[in-house]
């Protein structure tokens, strides 16, 4: 898997932990003493499902499944991502 797509992948589940936190959260009754602007981040917790979680799988999937860019490099240029860890 290249480096780029496990990037994506791994800021997408970053993402997703973020949004269900703030879910947890928004979703708390009313008899629990929480501060007062936390009723107002609806719109936050859908940017971060569906910018965060759902866009950057998609673009870390779709780099994975369609790599081929060129047959010198099937890859594109990996050195933007950085060193590549060996497995």
């Amino acid at each position: 898997m290249p480096a780029l797509t496990r990037w994506f992948i791994k800021s997408a589940l970053i993402y997703l932990v973020a949004a269900l936190l703030l879910a947890f959260l928004l979703a708390l009754p009313k008899t629990i003493d929480l501060p007062h602007f936390l009723s107002f981040m609806t719109s936050a917790y859908f940017h971060l499902f569906l910018v965060g979680w759902v866009t950057q799988m998609i673009f870390g999937v779709i780099y994975w499944m369609f790599p081929i860019i060129t047959r010198v490099q099937p890859r594109g240029n990996e050195q933007m991502v950085g060193p590549a860890s060996s497995y």
